[in-house]
């Protein structure tokens, strides 16, 4: 679904870019995601002299993140009111994340000076796919003993909400996008994960029963959302309705050319 909404939006960036008239058109990569690995590329369509239109397309690819030391300690001390997911016995510092989205925008720009503030409303569909290694309790013959095994997850999310920065003009064809604060809302459609090991395949009945039991117990997971299930082969969760979150767009500087 994801991608067909792309191919779409794509299309009709297409159309409009070859309609467009002289100085009413830019593109802009945001030059802050690139240390990160990550790449986002906007189309901005002026509709008049304080309205704009934004198609932003952005890709990660699968690897490891930037700041995970810091990043792991915010989930476990925060992620648990934000997701609804306890972070305590996740390794975020050794985590693998790739995303791929895209996310229209109506702008505002206050003012009429060369240099204004704006004001963004947002709609994002984005997808992704991670790889986050987590401690889990399990018994065998009588014996407890954790395990630090990886869970792939994959996760297709649609939210809105707004975003607030400031654009600076050089001359006609240049400008820069400061972008400083951006919260979406939205629900999660889809959330599967599951960690695969050979192991499984030797636990008896009731000890597949005690590792579901503490995997719900450890991540602090609501079966009002997810169905947990353990097998010979995996250990796997997935969403049975969407689940509420809340996402931030931060940090951005997107350089533009005009034409």
């Amino acid at each position: 679904m994801l991608k067909k909404q792309i191919a779409l939006s794509l299309l009709i960036l297409v159309s409009m870019i070859s309609f467009g008239q002289e100085n009413k058109n830019s593109l802009k990569v945001n030059m802050a995601g690139l240390p990160l690995g990550l790449f986002s590329l906007q189309y901005e369509r002026v509709l008049s002299n304080h309205f704009s239109f934004n198609n932003t397309f952005f890709y990660r690819n699968i690897t490891g993140i930037p700041f995970g030391t810091t990043i792991d300690s915010l989930a476990k001390k925060h992620g648990l009111g934000i997701t609804g997911v306890d972070f305590k016995y996740f390794v975020i510092n050794e985590a693998k994340i790739g995303m791929m989205g895209y996310s229209p925008e109506l702008r505002y720009y206050f003012g009429s000076k060369k240099n204004r503030v704006f004001l963004g409303l947002i709609g994002q569909a984005e997808s992704y796919k991670m790889i986050v290694p987590a401690i889990l309790l399990a018994k065998y013959k009588e014996q407890l003993f954790e395990i630090k095994a990886p869970i792939n997850f994959n996760i297709q999310a649609i939210s809105a909400g707004f975003l607030i920065g400031k654009q600076f003009n050089f001359g006609k064809r240049i400008a820069l996008d400061f972008v400083i604060f951006g919260p979406h809302f939205g629900k999660a459609a889809n959330i599967d994960a599951n960690v695969s090991d050979d192991f499984l395949s030797k636990f008896t009945a009731d000890e597949k029963v005690f590792l579901k039991e503490k995997l719900i117990e450890r991540f602090g997971l609501n079966l009002d959302y997810y169905d947990v299930q353990v097998n010979d082969q995996q250990a796997s969760l997935k969403t049975k309705k969407q689940v509420p979150f809340l996402g931030i767009r931060g940090f951005g500087l997107n350089l533009g050319y005009r034409f």
